[in-house]
């Protein structure tokens, strides 16, 4: 009798030592679910070349934003995240970093690293939240730059962060176009859109996935003189995008802006590019992409 309880106690520990050491192995937030959402999306506008480094954010993102919403009826949120101490009703923006103002020659890195922590405190970490991006031009580099520290677990970096989707519209994954970095080469961000320069070396052709995934679309256009077709869908992604030419003279900023119509283009979802045919206008293709669930 004393044998059997024995044994009884020596299981039911056996049991105990198991659950604890599952429970300690479990994640504290387990990651959310992929779908077809309509979710948080955070916008993030691109480099200033000209002024005193400031954009009115919602200026900026205004056609986006009210395609989004009024012509699609997106249920969810849709905010703007600024980084240039001169900007303008943004749903948040980076002001001050070390006591100085963020202007041109606040590094990349550390804007990335207060938007990674900012999605990470707002979002991730609180009941596991995910969230979409669609950047433009810079603002897709500051993005590709904090998926990669956070996925290399880099030290002050968040521990993990929940990002479904990202779209890039006319960034300069490899460069800007010499002319343009010519212009504005006495600024750190610009230089640090250098084809060649470090920072754009250090970030390869890779694109890093979140903790949940992340499921990249690329854009750029052959008519944009700020950033060259190339460049624009040099990085790995799962889905690329290139028009021949956008409405207006400014295709560059028409990637952000255009919604309506197709265009002339092609795509190229993982292997090889299509032929050239009538695709959905850039904005169009933004918001199904951000909605659309895709399983990498």
């Amino acid at each position: 009798m004393r044998r059997t309880r024995r044994l009884a106690r020596l299981f039911i520990s056996a049991l105990v030592a198991m659950a604890i050491t599952w429970i300690a192995a479990a994640p504290a937030n387990a990651a959310p679910s992929r779908g077809n959402t309509e979710g948080t999306v955070i916008f993030i506008h691109g480099y200033d070349p000209f002024g005193e480094a400031e954009f009115d954010c919602a200026d900026y993102w205004r056609k986006a934003r009210n395609y989004f919403k009024d012509k699609k009826n997106w249920d969810g949120n849709l905010y703007t995240y600024g980084y240039y101490h001169g900007n303008t009703n943004c749903s948040w923006n980076i002001s001050y970093h070390d006591g100085h103002i963020t202007d041109r020659n606040t590094s990349l890195n550390t804007i990335a690293k207060k938007m990674a922590w900012h999605i990470y405190d707002k979002y991730s970490s609180n009941n596991s939240k995910k969230v979409d991006i669609v950047a433009h031009s810079m603002g897709g580099l500051i993005v590709r730059t904090m998926l990669r520290h956070v996925a290399l677990n880099a030290t002050g970096w968040p521990p993990y962060l929940y990002v479904e989707d990202v779209v890039t519209l006319g960034t300069p994954h490899n460069g800007a176009n010499s002319n343009y970095v010519w212009l504005c080469r006495d600024k750190l961000q610009c230089r640090q859109m250098t084809r060649g320069g470090s920072f754009l070396e250090n970030l390869g052709p890779v694109t890093y996935d979140s903790d949940m995934g992340t499921d990249w679309t690329v854009m750029s256009s052959f008519n944009d003189g700020t950033v060259g077709e190339v460049s624009g869908v040099y990085p790995y992604a799962e889905h690329k995008i290139q028009y021949s030419n956008l409405p207006g003279s400014d295709d560059h900023n028409a990637l952000r802006k255009e919604y309506s119509d197709t265009h002339r283009g092609r795509v190229k979802n993982g292997g090889e590019w299509s032929d050239y045919f009538q695709v959905a206008a850039p904005l169009e293709r933004a918001r199904l992409a951000v909605y659309h669930h895709a399983s990498r």
